[in-house]
């Protein structure tokens, strides 16, 4: 199959284009992939595991600030229902290659989660990230 033809296929039937990739990866045929895509379609699977855990990460914090700098002692056991569902989202789809990654942003991912907190109650928070990487994770 040509490359333009494997190109169009992608774009307009991606079901069909998975259907055909994976029948010439089962036949080892080689000449039959449409490298380009299958690369950008890996690429792309890696970027949405890595944001998932990032965002569930950004969650966690939110609520963990939230319970350390609001007085509203009446909503802590639910946030505390909330941190551990995202600890448990977290447990789910990390993996141990992230872990560096997540400590080099983890001071913007605190940083979007200061930004929620503080809109939504309007308080002052720590410049910096109170919490260890180790202390969010499972």
């Amino acid at each position: 199959m040509n490359p333009v033809k494997k190109t169009e296929i992608y774009e307009k039937d991606y079901y069909q284009w998975t259907i055909e990739q994976v029948t010439a990866l089962r036949e080892r045929n080689l000449d039959n992939l449409d490298w380009e895509n299958i690369i950008e379609e890996i690429e792309s699977l890696g970027r949405s595991d890595y944001n998932a855990v990032s965002s569930l990460l950004m969650r966690q914090i939110e609520h963990r600030l939230k319970i350390d700098y609001t007085p509203l002692e009446e909503c802590y056991k639910k946030w505390q229902v909330k941190i551990q569902a995202f600890k448990i989202g977290i447990k789910r789809k990390i993996s141990p290659s992230m872990k560096p990654k997540l400590q080099n942003d983890l001071e913007e991912i605190y940083q979007d989660a200061v930004s929620l907190v503080s809109l939504e109650y309007g308080i002052n928070l720590p410049d910096q990230c109170p919490y260890t990487l180790d202390e969010l994770l499972p």
